[in-house]
């Protein structure tokens, strides 16, 4: 339910904020930058090629894991080791 995922991120950002995390004293500026043009955005069929997994041995995830992560990467034309 979003109502509740939308709680739960306030409360992630507030503890990060009151905790002086590096993630609660980022900000993001926005409408500093003229925004790129779309006809310059790497397409998302590029990007993906890029992205990996790393080996994982099954002492650190679990078989399932390893296989559900395999699948994801295999399916949306990304590498998984």
């Amino acid at each position: 339910r979003y109502d509740i995922f939308r709680e739960y991120t306030k409360l992630v950002d507030d503890q990060s904020a009151e905790l002086k995390t590096l993630r609660g004293m980022f900000r993001l500026k926005t409408g500093e930058r003229t925004p790129v043009p779309i006809d310059e955005v790497e397409p998302i069929e590029s990007i993906v090629k890029r992205f990996s997994t790393g080996a994982m041995s099954y002492g650190s995830i679990s078989r399932e894991a390893h296989e559900t992560l395999a699948i994801a990467m295999n399916s949306i034309g990304a590498k998984s080791n």
